[in-house]
């Protein structure tokens, strides 16, 4: 017969394992890495690291599945930038105020299609595209 103590500690073992199993399943990304979590055969969000230096954005073309998107968007420049997304000539969402060192999550739900990302601020030049697959 097992010891009380020996079950105790097989029991809080069980439980701290329980535990760590439920954790986030958040996932991240090098930037430009579309990364998928969520159960085999469900399209889940995808989660994409933009940075924005002063000139240009990392990286500059990304492909991910349509559906529910968060970009993660890090300002690594020394100046304030934003993070708009176009179809077109039309803005689906934005992210602004973007100062140095910041990072901001931007998700949006996206329909198959080419897009572009930019900062339109004034006197700034950072553009990507954006392909969205079926």
């Amino acid at each position: 017969m097992l010891s009380r103590r020996v079950l105790a500690l097989g029991f809080a073992g069980l439980i701290s394992f329980a535990i760590a199993a439920c954790g986030s399943t958040g996932s991240t990304g090098s930037p430009g890495t579309a990364v998928t979590d969520g159960a085999i055969g469900s399209r889940s969000p995808s989660t994409v690291a933009v940075e924005v230096n002063d000139g240009a954005f990392t990286p500059s073309t990304i492909t991910v599945p349509a559906g529910s998107v968060t970009f993660s968007v890090k300002n690594v420049g020394s100046i304030e930038h934003e993070f708009e997304i176009f179809k077109g000539d039309q803005v689906v969402d934005e992210v602004e105020g973007l100062v140095p060192g910041l990072a901001r999550d931007l998700t949006v739900t996206l329909e198959p299609g080419q897009y572009t990302y930019e900062c339109k601020l004034s006197g700034h030049e950072e553009s990507g595209t954006l392909t969205v697959t079926d």
